[in-house]
């Protein structure tokens, strides 16, 4: 399903039911109080195929503190594999929801509903922001403790009380990785007060994944790479280029800019490669800078990687990344390559990715950022200048700074 059809199921389907499950809800809280006895968690992330990334030192908290426990998760099957690569979860033990129809996501929620009770789950931590399905569903799973980001006093997206055992106060002001940090403390915590945790938590609790050293990552990578540049040496310098924002465009920064910064590459060096990736839909994309640039050393392969596994495998022999603020920039955070990552209608301050190896670039203009938790990523901007006014050169010098280390 595409992101306004996602929107429109959460609000017209997602209010109402939750407002009924209130009351049920209500009805229930006297049978379903807090209890200590943890041997099944399920931890939820339906929708964001990055915050997998900025969430792993959350997991592997809770991995450590419960080494007993059974630890499931339920996600979109598209993001499953990006789970896999973190290898903290038995990948038997992960529930997967399909968003290509509406038919199959209902289907699959009733599925993932029943194996939650035949798996006996008696905790679930919701890493969603504000998302009715999730809150739905961590509900019909009838656990015992039941830990969630909570409004209290915020305006902001209804999805009803149905995390009432451990309710986060989700901060903006703090990067997502703390904010997962929150849910997984509030939860190993127990404690009662409002908000639940009253502790600070500092950056070093944060521990950024990385792939272990893989020769077979890396011949993957210089083989999807050989098969349109069949000359490609270990003395290239390869830089990516992932031009498309995905189902948020009004996060991309222009495609002529793009291309300009491509052929400024090129320009630097003869050991210099560009390699341009996306999925099949931003096809016209890696045309368009093709064309542009007018150099054999411009590699199109947007549409022959086949998965996350492919986009980190081209990482893992790249020495960067240039990206919109999308998963790409996730995923190439976890290998050796240096992450120039823009930002415009959304703020580094929560989403950059981690690791000593990213650049965020960031303009800072007065109405960004606009999308964010509280409006469902749904922005009334389509003229993007918090993007359009960060130059080519700025872009361009990091890259080349970059590339010659």
């Amino acid at each position: 399903m595409r992101l306004s059809t996602i929107r429109k199921v959460d609000f017209w389907l997602g209010v109402p039911l939750c407002l009924v499950l209130d009351f049920f809800s209500l009805l229930l809280s006297p049978f379903l109080s807090r209890r200590r006895t943890i041997k099944n968690i399920l931890l939820m992330e339906l929708s964001e195929a990055g915050s997998l990334i900025i969430g792993y030192s959350a997991i592997k908290r809770l991995k450590t503190a419960l080494p007993e426990a059974n630890l499931y998760f339920i996600i979109f099957e598209r993001h499953a594999n990006g789970l896999k690569l973190l290898d903290v979860i038995d990948p038997e033990k992960i529930l997967t929801i399909r968003d290509s129809s509406m038919g199959a996501f209902l289907w699959d929620v009733l599925r993932a509903v029943w194996k939650m009770r035949m798996a006996g789950i008696d905790s679930v931590i919701d890493m969603e922001l504000f998302s009715r399905a999730s809150s739905i569903l961590t509900f019909l799973s009838f656990a015992r403790n039941r830990a969630g980001f909570y409004a209290y006093t915020n305006e902001g997206l209804y999805r009803g009380r149905l995390i009432h055992n451990y309710k986060v106060a989700y901060n903006p002001y703090k990067h997502m990785a703390l904010n997962f940090m929150a849910l997984v403390e509030t939860f190993l915590g127990d404690e009662n007060g409002v908000p639940n945790l009253k502790r600070h938590l500092p950056e070093t609790l944060i521990t950024p994944f990385q792939l272990p050293p893989s020769a077979a990552r890396r011949e993957n990578g210089a083989a999807l790479i050989r098969s349109k540049y069949p000359q490609l040496t270990p003395q290239h310098k390869i830089a990516i280029i992932n031009p498309n924002a995905g189902e948020l465009p009004i996060r991309a920064w222009e495609i002529e800019n793009f291309a300009q910064t491509a052929k400024r590459i090129l320009d630097s060096g003869p050991d210099r490669l560009v390699v341009i990736m996306g999925l099949p839909d931003a096809m016209n994309d890696g045309l368009f800078i093709e064309r542009h640039v007018k150099d054999p050393r411009c590699i199109n392969l947007i549409g022959v990687t086949k998965s996350l596994g492919d986009v980190v495998d081209i990482c893992c022999v790249s020495k960067l990344l240039l990206t919109n603020d999308s998963g790409p920039a996730q995923y190439a955070s976890i290998t050796p390559a240096h992450v120039v990552v823009l930002f415009g209608p959304e703020t580094p301050q929560l989403y950059s990715p981690l690791g000593a190896n990213v650049r965020a670039v960031y303009s800072g203009v007065s109405c960004s950022p606009c999308v964010t938790a509280a409006n469902h990523r749904n922005t009334v901007c389509t003229d993007n200048q918090c993007l359009k006014i960060i130059p080519v050169e700025t872009v361009a010098d990091i890259c080349l700074e970059l590339l010659a280390r």
